[in-house]
């Protein structure tokens, strides 16, 4: 009897030193990524014996080769041995949301979160996720708690960053982004993030500053260049911002068409009507449908006295704009008829730009000028000078000019009476 006791002692002994000696070897395994020969010997063991541990390491192996639907399917049957483990729990939330399983990811992030509610960085992907699903309140809320006990975790300060921004924290945002990139200042995407939190009208030199200090970093990367150059076209700086965009296609920046198309206009306004149409040139082949490149073609065209070329490309922009751009492609429309002297073209147009926004004031006066020009009977000038008046009141471009063509046509209307 006392022999058959040892031996069952014995052999309880040596059976776990075996399973002890079995998980070394698994999670050696494991550690030298040797996955095909771990997840045999799991299946082994779970055949055997199955438990918590073994199929947490069956997850840890799925996720490691990015396997996730498996991942989450062995963090499951580990969480129905031991549902309160957070370790598990974390795993099967974060795979979850790999998958894009937000929702559920947001379940098991909760659950995790109930047993250890000073977990940072559970609340922090928790938060993550409440981003992935745009529920920026939600993150902001879980951020703001996580700042207010650790301000220094530079990961962590992006995220509050993007989600003070997202519901219109915007001076939160900056100094938060701010504070990441004075830490970090290798972090390329904060300096866009920041460019693009900044205002134009009330930050425009924190913009160029960013910009720089992102140049200083990553000489001549062609997105920060980018960066510079829309924001001199945006401010209207059409000179900088046509050098800039050169400067970008030099860093082998990609020639989408919407930056061509800026490019262009920037040189248009540079007043290198030649290069402009060159461009345009290139984008018309390229869309030969879009309204803006005629546009622009037909105002260099007028530019170059082509007014031919230039009325048939305004007149075929016309025919594709919609009502937003009418009002000001008349205007220009009425110019081009002008300079060819066709005056009651001109005049139509004019009054079309006019009728179409009665705030272009500017094409009453036009209208003026040319009725002087053309027409014998100078009423009708003067009747328009007076529209103008009236409708551009003191803040009319040319009042002081259509106040001294009134006072001269009225003394040439009485000497002709």
């Amino acid at each position: 009897m006392k022999t058959a006791k040892l031996l069952f002692l014995f052999c309880f002994i040596f059976g776990i030193t075996i399973v002890s000696y079995s998980q070394e070897e698994l999670d050696l395994l494991i550690l030298n990524k040797k996955y095909d020969e771990a997840l045999a010997k799991i299946e082994q063991q779970i055949s055997q014996n199955p438990t918590s541990q073994i199929y947490f390491k069956k997850g840890v192996v799925f996720s490691n080769l990015q396997k996730f639907q498996e991942a989450v399917q062995a963090f499951s049957e580990a969480l129905k041995f031991e549902p309160d483990n957070i370790e598990i729990i974390s795993e099967l939330a974060e795979d979850l949301s790999i998958l894009g399983n937000q929702q559920d990811a947001i379940t098991y992030y909760k659950k995790a979160l109930k047993i250890e509610p000073n977990n940072l960085a559970l609340k922090a992907k928790l938060g993550r996720v409440y981003i992935s699903k745009k529920e920026m309140k939600k993150a902001w809320d879980l951020f703001s708690e996580i700042y207010a006990i650790d301000s220094t975790n530079v990961y962590w300060n992006k995220q509050f960053a993007f989600c003070s921004f997202q519901t219109g924290k915007r001076l939160q945002a900056v100094h938060l982004y701010e504070k990441v990139l004075e830490a970090n200042p290798r972090d390329y995407g904060t300096y866009s993030n920041l460019i693009h939190t900044y205002s134009r009208e009330k930050e425009p030199e924190e913009i160029m500053a960013t910009i720089e200090k992102g140049l200083l970093q990553f000489p001549g990367n062609a997105e920060l260049i980018l960066e510079r150059a829309n924001f001199y076209f945006r401010t209207r700086n059409y000179e900088p911002a046509m050098n800039e965009f050169e400067n970008y296609f030099t860093a082998n920046g990609d020639s989408i068409y919407e930056i061509v198309m800026n490019y262009a206009i920037s040189t248009y306004f540079s007043k290198d009507e030649i290069k402009a149409m060159k461009i345009l040139g290139n984008l018309y082949r390229a869309n030969p449908n879009d309204l803006f490149v005629m546009y622009y073609m037909s105002l260099c065209y007028k530019k170059m006295n082509d007014y031919e070329n230039a009325e048939k490309y305004m007149q075929w922009a016309i025919d594709m704009s919609t009502p937003t751009y009418l009002p000001e492609m008349y205007h220009h429309l009425g110019q081009i008829f002008g300079q060819q002297r066709k005056f009651k073209e001109s005049i139509a147009a004019l009054q079309k730009s006019n009728e179409l926004d009665p705030t272009n004031v500017e094409a009453l006066f036009e209208i003026a000028t040319t009725y002087e020009e053309f027409n014998s009977n100078k009423t009708l000038a003067l009747n328009y000078y007076r529209i103008y008046l009236k409708e551009a009141g003191e803040s009319g471009n040319n009042v002081n000019y259509a106040l001294d063509r009134i006072t001269r046509l009225k003394e040439d209307l009485f000497f002709e009476e």
